[in-house]
């Protein structure tokens, strides 16, 4: 949190997500329920059949653990993103992201 009990605003979503996680779990000992109800078959999210994971927006991100809204920069503040060139992936922490998960390398016999 920063000092006006604002969250990070430019923090990578999945160690986020992980480290949110676990506070929780510490503070609550709630764990949230993952993978696909009882009787359901998990449908892969891309067109070629391949096993992926969605990573939450961080704007999602921080709404699903409780914390305030992340607010819109101010101009000074996107004039030096700009500069620095992090504007682009200052954008890209709020839309959700499709990665592959890892595979086997070698067949069960």
């Amino acid at each position: 949190m920063l000092q006006n009990n604002q969250p990070y605003w430019y923090a990578l979503p999945r160690p986020t997500q992980t480290k949110l996680a676990r506070l929780r779990v510490r503070a609550t000992g709630q764990r949230r329920k993952s993978g696909c109800p009882k009787g359901y078959k998990a449908a892969s999210n891309s067109p070629d059949g391949r096993r992926t994971r969605t990573l939450k927006a961080l704007p999602q991100l921080y709404q699903a653990e409780g914390l305030p809204p992340m607010q819109v920069p101010k101009p000074a503040e996107q004039r030096a993103l700009a500069a620095m060139g992090l504007a682009e992936f200052v954008s890209a922490l709020g839309k959700p992201q499709v990665i592959q998960r890892a595979t086997s390398s070698h067949k069960k016999q």
